[in-house]
């Protein structure tokens, strides 16, 4: 990621300023402590710091603690390379034929449990 950018969400700041600006909740998120402890204290400066707030974000001039614009919309995880799609059918079969032999162990379970409370009616 480019360090000149900042690592927040741009969409994640603007919901919370849009939902909860007042509370300077996306302050804190992108670790503006201080006057997101003003906006509390102010109730969003009455509105108007929280109404300012959301429209420099949307037009991508809100930054964070370090000075670095919010440019990136969605921030995705990378947990490393998804499975092949060969792999994950695999593995579906697999956890498929599991539950199946569980289903199978269950039902004998049930039949046996029935002979033994009812088997003197059969």
């Amino acid at each position: 990621m480019d360090r000149h950018v900042s690592d927040r969400s741009r969409l994640a700041a603007a919901l919370m300023a849009f939902f909860l600006g007042w509370l300077g909740v996306h302050r804190f998120y992108v670790g503006k402590t201080g006057t997101g402890i003003l906006m509390v204290m102010t109730v969003g400066g009455f509105g108007i710091w929280a109404t300012i707030d959301l429209i420099m974000i949307l037009a991508g001039a809100f930054t964070d603690d370090g000075g670095r614009p919010l440019r990136i919309w969605m921030i995705e995880e990378v947990t490393g390379t998804a499975p092949a799609d060969d792999a994950l059918a695999g593995r579906m079969d697999r956890i498929d034929g599991q539950l199946t032999s569980l289903q199978t162990v269950l039902i004998d379970m049930t039949e046996k449990l029935d002979r033994r409370r009812y088997g003197h009616l059969v």
